[in-house]
């Protein structure tokens, strides 16, 4: 936290930046930058998969702060539907980590954290008025998602400010109510996901995105380069894991999505989800 801030160089971090974004778009961005303009946005470019945390415990109190810069994130109307929870007991993280088995990695992570759609805090003010809330319908939990989203992504821009890394896990929503028993939620909140957080034991690995003519209109949705754009990505996607080394035979971007999604996944989130009190219609 104390160290010294370093200077930009135009330079060095124009050139870093270009590196990442060829790594992640396979594309170059023909854009003047100020160095520590090239700077903040290579350390947003350069997001890597990390997994895996050194021993450097983080202090509590940086955790609460980097909340405090999260939950300065834009908020729906000022509604502020977010909260999360920083689980610090070691019981509550065996419990939880118990629900991800196929995660062997996820109980080493120094901290835990999970973040939530929250709608009681709304329900609440109308309740202590005395009036009936009139607005049960889908946009309300819809506008939950998205704050706790937006906490969520603050709190990683955060962390990566002050040298920590992070892994969202969202697969905590195949036990969702268990999930929900483990933390004690109320009604009209729920969990969006988990986040791994620690300090780095290695540099994380960059990985490709999709091309920005699959992702990135301009005017209209633009559908007709979508095959084009599956085909290039997924030929930069296993030439990435060429280059990286990385064990076994690489899989196409296409193939491991169908793979992934060949089966239904949590077919019981809507049911879950009323049972916290949305209405979903």
């Amino acid at each position: 936290m104390s160290s010294k801030p370093r200077v930009p160089n135009l330079t060095d971090d124009r050139s870093r930046l270009d590196v990442l974004l060829k790594q992640r778009f396979g594309e170059s961005f023909d854009v003047t930058l100020a160095g520590e303009h090239a700077m903040a946005l290579a350390e947003i470019a350069g997001h890597a998969v990390h997994r895996k945390w050194s021993e450097r415990p983080v202090d509590p109190e940086l955790v609460r702060l980097l909340a405090a810069c999260a939950l300065s994130a834009p908020s729906k109307s000022d509604l502020q539907q977010a909260s999360f929870i920083h689980v610090r007991d070691q019981g509550q993280k065996d419990l939880i980590a118990a629900l991800v088995p196929q995660f062997a990695w996820f109980p080493n992570a120094p901290e835990l954290l999970v973040f939530c759609g929250d709608g009681a805090r709304t329900r609440e003010i109308f309740r202590r008025a005395g009036q009936t809330f009139p607005n049960e319908h889908l946009d309300q939990f819809f506008n939950a998602v998205v704050d706790g989203t937006l906490v969520m992504q603050n709190f990683m821009r955060a962390a990566s400010a002050v040298g920590l890394v992070y892994c969202p896990i969202s697969v905590v929503r195949d036990r969702a109510a268990e999930l929900d028993r483990v933390l004690g939620l109320p009604d009209h909140v729920f969990p969006i996901a988990a986040l791994c957080l620690g300090y780095p034991a290695q540099t994380g690995r960059v990985l490709p995105r999709l091309g920005l003519d699959a992702t990135f209109h301009v005017d209209r949705y633009d559908a007709q380069r979508l095959g084009a754009s599956l085909d290039a990505y997924d030929q930069r996607r296993v030439q990435s894991a060429m280059n990286a080394n990385l064990p076994g035979t690489p899989t196409a971007w296409t193939q491991d999505k169908l793979k992934q999604y060949a089966k239904p996944q949590r077919a019981d989130w809507g049911k879950y989800i009323r049972s916290k009190g949305f209405n979903l219609s």
